[in-house]
């Protein structure tokens, strides 16, 4: 058998096995590194915000429509009144304090949540004025949330992540793409498309790269782009290779063309390193949530339910909200029952 054949296929093999691992192993790390603790609620002025900051690094506004109208009525800035399933009316009642009047769990986070708020109700009156939001669809545009992120020097992942988690994402995406331009330089090698492989792979990297990283540029430009130098060239490696299949044996080509895209949009997001005194927040949001599921439905406090609600919104527990719905209406909501919202 060729030795650049062998050779190839046991570094592409040993690329994704390593990123296997490093889903396994550092994927978990965390998990295993929780206290073994009962938390039974999050600390006073804990939004959906900082459970994303703290789960995600980074806070997206836009995904939490339903989870930050709830946290907003809870706290008194507004009042909800439905209209449809998925449409409320939406009354300011009063505009959110800044922080040194606050309670807040985390400076930051509350700072960009009032930001927030500000850029969404801007134009309500306070008391008078109403605004009507689709409850399924995003509070604010994705531009929006990253031009109020981008307003802030300090970023949200700071005190989540350390220096060591770039690093194993940066790692995790090489170890991605090694094994795709080892198949390439393959096909290249034992047929007579070498400079074909060898652009195709270029530019499908290029589109790649500039689809994760390029954020600056609106995802009108930056989606055709990838598309076009990302998809495009990529579809025609896996076509000229379908073809040529029956030169790889040990079908490491196949393997390194599904793990090029697999593992660069999803294996590197397990790939979560935190360091161990940035743990104390990852615990008690994850007893939490571990509290959540498993407390007896007999064992549960109802008065707490509009407490708890905006959590359940955050951290995607909606099919808990039988167990722990009360029976009576919170006082800054009109409407039925069991709708899209309550």
């Amino acid at each position: 058998m060729n030795a650049f054949y062998v050779i190839a296929a046991g570094i592409s093999w040993g690329c994704i096995l390593t990123v296997l691992l490093f889903d396994i192993i550092f994927g978990l790390r965390a998990r295993f590194r929780v206290k073994k603790e009962r938390v039974t609620a999050l600390p006073k002025g804990f939004s959906p915000l900082d459970y994303q900051r703290i789960m995600k690094g980074k806070t997206r506004p836009e995904r939490m429509t339903r989870a930050l109208l709830v946290w907003w009525a809870q706290k008194g800035y507004i009042k909800i009144g439905q209209l449809k399933d998925n449409v409320v009316r939406v009354w300011k009642l009063k505009n959110m304090p800044p922080h040194h009047k606050a309670e807040f769990y985390d400076r930051g986070t509350y700072v960009r949540e009032h930001k927030i708020f500000n850029h969404i109700f801007s134009d309500v009156a306070l008391e008078t004025g109403f605004k009507d939001i689709n409850i399924t669809v995003p509070l604010l545009s994705r531009k929006s949330a990253q031009a109020i992120n981008k307003s802030f020097a300090i970023g949200e992942n700071e005190g989540v992540f350390g220096t060591g988690h770039f690093i194993l994402k940066i790692v995790t995406q090489v170890l991605c793409f090694v094994p795709y331009f080892l198949a390439c330089a393959w096909a290249a090698y034992s047929t007579d498309d070498g400079m074909l492989y060898v652009g195709l792979s270029i530019f499908s990297v290029i589109g790649v790269l500039a689809l994760k990283y390029m954020i600056v540029v609106p995802p009108a430009i930056r989606y055709p782009f990838f598309s076009l130098w990302g998809g495009m060239p990529y579809i025609g490696v896996v076509t000229a290779y379908l073809s040529n299949v029956h030169d790889d044996p040990w079908y490491f080509g196949l393997a390194a063309l599904l793990f090029y895209a697999l593992g660069t949009f999803i294996f590197i997001l397990f790939a979560d390193y935190r360091e161990k005194e940035n743990l104390k927040e990852y615990s008690d949001v994850y007893n939490f949530k571990k509290y959540l599921l498993f407390v007896p439905k007999k064992a549960v406090d109802r008065g707490e339910y509009y407490e708890i609600l905006p959590m359940l919104y955050a951290m995607n527990l909606t099919i808990l909200k039988g167990k722990f719905r009360s029976e009576e209406l919170p006082p800054w909501y009109s409407g039925k029952k069991g709708g899209g919202l309550i």
